[in-house]
């Protein structure tokens, strides 16, 4: 037509027009400049004049003025419910000893710790047996059944495996610690 080749490409296409548009807008903005600078010439100058760059660079220099932070007082900057005197700070308690965590807790830091090693090495294994069992059944499905089943049997017989550790102390035991701890 034109002698413009046709692409096949839509977007070959469109990327064509919405570059001929622009032109289209940026002529009609050249042409507007013009008339605007015929019409008037003295603004056109004016803004020139001004326009012109400096011929010394602005240079530029760090405040002489050393702040005493000490002296400033920067509870201004706090949020207002901090101001109260007679608040306490949040999770303060006032003690100065350590207190161990109960028995019951330990207990059961332990079982989750247990299940999660067990499940991030099940959900490994898992996910080995269910890459070669997709690929050989050629079933992409496979992969994340695997990876929970065996994540959460490792995770249950880890899990398990813990709860044993989770005896009470013999008597025995408890006496040797009292020694060392007294010496």
């Amino acid at each position: 037509p034109s002698g413009r080749t046709m692409s096949l490409n839509p977007f070959t296409n469109q990327r064509k027009k919405r570059e001929e548009a622009v032109q289209q807008q940026i002529s009609q903005l050249q042409e507007y400049e013009e008339a605007s600078a015929a019409a008037h010439p003295s603004q056109l100058s004016q803004f020139a004049a001004s326009s012109a760059p400096d011929p010394v660079p602005p240079s530029f220099s760090l405040p002489s003025r050393e702040v005493d932070y000490d002296a400033e007082d920067l509870s201004k900057y706090l949020p207002n419910q901090t101001s109260s005197p007679d608040l306490p700070l949040s999770g303060f308690k006032g003690t100065t000893t350590y207190e161990p965590p109960s028995r019951a807790r330990q207990c059961l830091s332990r079982l989750q710790s247990g299940f999660m090693i067990g499940g991030a090495l099940g959900g490994a294994i898992g996910f080995l047996y269910g890459t070669f069992t997709a690929i050989k059944y050629r079933h992409v499905l496979y992969i994340p059944i695997a990876v929970v089943q065996f994540g959460a049997g490792f995770g249950f017989f880890l899990c398990c495996g813990t709860v044993i550790r989770c005896d009470e102390l013999k008597q025995s035991e408890l006496q040797r610690r009292n020694d060392v701890t007294s010496q």
